[in-house]
């Protein structure tokens, strides 16, 4: 009997050394916090978590990842300013007991609420992953932040215009008035369009003022569709477009071929898009992100920050076609590939729609 119990008695301690030793195994690994604005349920968050994942595969050192979620939708509007100010705490709060060693920080709310009040510290290393421009959030000059730029692929846009028209288009853009539109525009106007012209780009403060710049582009072969999430419905309405309702709108009302700069645009009715890959900025965020575990390893400077990359496109071959238009087999074929070919008609607009 005694000898069993001393059996027992090792077999216990051994496992409670194990246990020990595991637990202090993960307590030391480098920790990656993954912080989105958005909810986990959102196409374009879900194709980000592809890319990241893809290049995490990569990794073959030891890494803690913990993913965490702001918001419980992929509406902005959906969330009050108090509301993200109680998001921003409980992720402030995750960070604070977790204490990653890079934080992955990916949207606009997740960098202006979250990231930017680690900017300049020891820790966390920020990698930043968003379409605004970084000196928005203070990030510039900071040693502990890097990351990638969202850039619109507008050097992929004027090839394919080649196959769209006269080879010299009159272009104008049209967005929403926001950090986003903002944003976009600033890329718009730094970028040589030659041989086209860029008349002008216009952002929206409410749904009239979109219908009357999308009817008012007359004088323009081509409108260029920037983001149009979150436009209010009116000075005294600040209740949000639907998007569907928005962009069939445009499509039916717009003298000029209407291209957008988000897949969504192509989702929602549109008839073309060339857009950012949200899949390729997360692998390269990801990449980024063990670059700067390495370099804490090293005790090296981070990389510096990059411009995204990769893009993808986006159509409905049956509006196209209904302005005479059709591109190369090709865009047709990258657009299948990426599941962005849509070929049955959009869901309507809703209720209220024009």
């Amino acid at each position: 009997m005694k000898q069993h119990r001393l059996v027992l008695a090792l077999a216990s301690a051994f496992v409670l050394a194990l246990l020990a030793a595991l637990v202090a195994f993960n307590h030391h690994k480098p920790r990656l916090l993954v912080l989105h604005t958005y909810s986990e349920e959102g196409r374009w968050e879900k194709s980000f978590n592809e890319g990241a994942l893809r290049a995490l595969a990569d990794n073959r050192a030891p890494l803690a990842v913990r993913w965490h979620y702001m918001a419980f939708s992929g509406d902005e509007s959906l969330m009050a300013p108090r509301e993200w100010a109680a998001a921003s705490q409980r992720a402030r709060q995750v960070i604070d007991r977790w204490q990653p060693d890079v934080l992955l920080a990916v949207g606009e709310e997740a960098q202006d609420y979250v990231a930017r009040h680690y900017a300049g510290r020891a820790a966390p290393r920020v990698v930043y992953a968003t379409g605004e421009d970084p000196a928005r959030f203070g990030f510039p000059g900071a040693a502990n932040v890097t990351g990638v730029r969202e850039a619109l692929p507008l050097a992929q846009m004027l090839e394919l215009l080649r196959h769209l028209g006269r080879p010299q288009l009159r272009l104008r853009a049209l967005g929403v008035a926001d950090p986003t539109g903002r944003a976009e525009r600033e890329q718009l106007l730094a970028f040589d369009w030659g041989p086209h012209r860029l008349l002008g780009v216009e952002l929206a403060p409410d749904w009239p003022a979109w219908q009357q710049a999308v009817q008012g582009a007359a004088d323009a072969d081509m409108l260029l569709v920037l983001s149009y999430a979150g436009l209010a419905q009116s000075a005294g309405r600040p209740e949000t477009t639907s998007p569907a309702q928005l962009v069939q709108w445009t499509e039916r009302h717009s003298p000029a071929l209407a291209l957008g700069v988000r897949t969504t645009f192509a989702a929602d009715g549109g008839a073309l898009a060339v857009a950012p890959a949200a899949d390729g900025l997360g692998e390269q965020a990801g990449r980024l992100a063990l670059q700067a575990l390495a370099a804490m390893r090293q005790g090296a400077p981070l990389p510096p920050p990059q411009d995204s990359l990769d893009f993808t496109i986006a159509l409905r071959p049956e509006r196209l076609a209904a302005r005479g238009l059709q591109l190369p087999t090709i865009y047709t074929q990258a657009a299948r590939a990426a599941g962005t070919l849509y070929l049955q008609p959009p869901a309507p607009g809703g209720p209220g729609a024009p």
